[in-house]
């Protein structure tokens, strides 16, 4: 039954019950002003019967018989609203009074003669020859009490339908808008969080409407933020689980799917110690306590069990799930993401980093033993050779008039002992240059390009300085000033070039060199592994002071290379570059 019924079934009920109740009221009004006009006539009918019948002479005159009692009833009528019946001593009745003409042919409803007819006994006259009895005749009173209330009780049933007529009207019209708001409900039921409801004139309606959008706009924004937090879910590379506080799983996003190697529908539901493997357990337990005391884990590197049992290096974050409500932990959010390529860079950085300092140590014991070389060729070799052209000379003086044979010879021992003497000087200048030791970067690199200019004459050589190169360090010194070495070396041997530019630049951490040259260019050059080697030489020195290198060419457009290093730090070692800093 619909509310616009049962409103109106109310309200006509309510007015049944009114209409009941006033009823009541006049029926019982009705039936105590019938009661008393009874009476007063029974008393009236009482009085004068008992004066005619006194003053006529029947009664007590003995000698009256039943005739002249008819005579006399008859000659009586009818007393209004009573009824005369006269009964022979032998109990047979002889006279009746006539019927009312009054509304004569018309009774009101029996039932509700019923209602409103007072019980009155009868009066009894005793006569010698029989009795009188008269008895109270209230139909013609209720007949007009009758006809009194049918009109207005038409009237009340007019007024009733007229009532519950404009009631269902009203009441419908009123309750119109429930048809929207029940709509809308019907339309949020299904998901359809855009309904609106439109206004109303009825302030409360009114409100409800306003109250239905507000409602309507929060639970739209809410399911915004739900698919947004869902769609961050499902498509998060990390792997996002939800246990609760017995440790089973209730979400599996597909992340966790593909690292794990579990579909959703097998696992939700199931314990997750499955991914937890031997030897873990204490961990595990430590985590689940701090969750259960509503502390976060972030980034804690562990690993967990896959479906193939394989071991996998997961970076581990985890919150405790929180009844907003109550505020009690009801469940446990973990964040996994896979480190093993991670773990793997770090583990290759780590092997890198080992590689640099073992190629700077060994490029430093390298230049200690080119040094300590230098050093014995200048001092043993370099002696013995200058007195092997000291004494030649000597001999060459004393023969030079007496033996022309052994003067030849010697003066040919002072030649080859003097060229002994340029080759040493040169290879020690190659191992180790003393102007770098002696007097800096910058003049070491001026006299290599001396050297370079007078071996090579058909190659312009331009060297250039930018900024303060006298603190550099001995390491970057030397790799400097092999960088360029190696380079001038290759231009003179392949490159076929005729020009060579070098540029040492200071920066504020950092020194740049820059070689460039007009020749063939890689491609058209020489193929010997003594270049590749080079090449190779001068990218491990740059890489193991952490710096880069870089090597440009064209086909027939000459080749540039490029190294940045870091400038040393106090002490003469280059700030080392830590893996997973910063």
């Amino acid at each position: 039954m619909s509310l616009r019924f049962r409103l109106n079934l109310i309200i006509t009920v309510l007015v049944v019950l009114f209409t009941a109740v006033i009823a009541a009221i006049v029926i019982d009004n009705t039936r105590r002003s019938i009661s008393e006009e009874m009476n007063a006539g029974r008393r009236v009918a009482q009085q004068m019967l008992t004066s005619v019948l006194e003053s006529s002479g029947l009664v007590p005159d003995p000698r009256a018989t039943g005739e002249d009692m008819l005579v006399f009833l008859e000659s009586l009528g009818r007393i209004r609203a009573h009824e005369i019946r006269y009964y022979h001593a032998g109990g047979w009745l002889m006279y009746t009074s006539p019927p009312p003409t009054y509304k004569a042919g018309r009774e009101a409803p029996r039932w509700f003669a019923r209602l409103v007819s007072p019980p009155l006994a009868a009066l009894e006259f005793a006569l010698p020859g029989g009795r009188i009895v008269v008895t109270t005749d209230s139909s013609r009173a209720v007949l007009d009490a009758w006809d009194d209330l049918t009109g207005p009780l038409w009237l009340v049933l007019v007024f009733l339908a007229a009532i519950n007529a404009l009631v269902f009207f009203l009441v419908g019209r009123f309750l119109r808008p429930l048809g929207s708001v029940l709509a809308g409900l019907s339309e949020m039921e299904r998901g359809r969080f855009e309904t609106r409801l439109p206004h109303s004139a009825l302030p409360e309606f009114e409100a409800i409407s306003h109250t239905f959008n507000r409602m309507a706009n929060a639970l739209r924004e809410s399911q915004t933020e739900s698919r947004r937090l869902a769609l961050i879910a499902e498509q998060s590379s990390d792997a996002i689980v939800i246990c609760d506080l017995s440790g089973n799983i209730s979400y599996w996003n597909p992340a966790a799917a593909r690292l794990f190697g579990y579909a959703a529908e097998d696992i939700v539901g199931h314990s997750s110690e499955v991914l937890i493997p031997h030897g873990r357990e204490a961990e595990v337990a430590t985590g689940r306590e701090a969750l259960r005391q509503q502390r976060v884990i972030e980034n804690l590197e562990t690993q967990r069990l896959g479906r193939d049992g394989r071991l996998i290096d997961v970076a581990l974050s985890a919150a405790p799930l929180i009844d907003p409500n109550g505020g009690a932990v009801i469940g446990e959010i973990f964040s996994i993401r896979d480190i093993t390529e991670h773990k793997s860079a770090q583990k290759a950085a780590g092997e890198l980093e080992r590689n640099r300092q073992l190629t700077q140590l060994i490029q430093s014991r390298v230049e200690e033993e080119r040094r300590a070389l230098a050093r014995e060729l200048h001092d043993e070799l370099g002696q013995c050779v200058t007195g092997i052209r000291t004494i030649g000379t000597a001999i060459a003086q004393r023969t030079r008039d007496g033996a022309p044979d052994i003067h030849d010879s010697a003066r040919t021992i002072v030649e080859v002992a003097g060229h002994i003497y340029d080759v040493v000087h040169d290879i020690v200048r190659q191992l180790r240059p003393p102007a770098l030791d002696n007097l800096g970067l910058r003049e070491a690199l001026e006299d290599l390009l001396a050297g370079c200019r007078e071996r090579l004459p058909d190659i312009a050589c331009e060297l250039t300085f930018e900024g303060v190169l006298d603190d550099l360090g001995e390491t970057v010194n030397i790799t400097i000033y092999r960088i360029v070495q190696e380079c001038l070396t290759n231009i003179a041997r392949h490159a076929g070039a005729t020009r060579a530019e070098i540029a040492v630049t200071r920066r504020d951490d950092r020194v740049e060199v820059r070689v460039c040259d007009d020749g063939k260019g890689l491609d058209e050059q020489d193929d010997s592994d003594a270049g590749h080697f080079g090449l190779m030489g001068m990218r491990e020195r740059v890489q193991a002071l952490h710096g880069r290198f870089e090597l440009e060419s064209r086909a027939g457009g000459g080749v540039q290379v490029f190294a940045s290093i870091p400038i040393m730090a106090a002490g003469g070692t280059a700030q080392p570059h830590r893996a997973g800093a910063g």
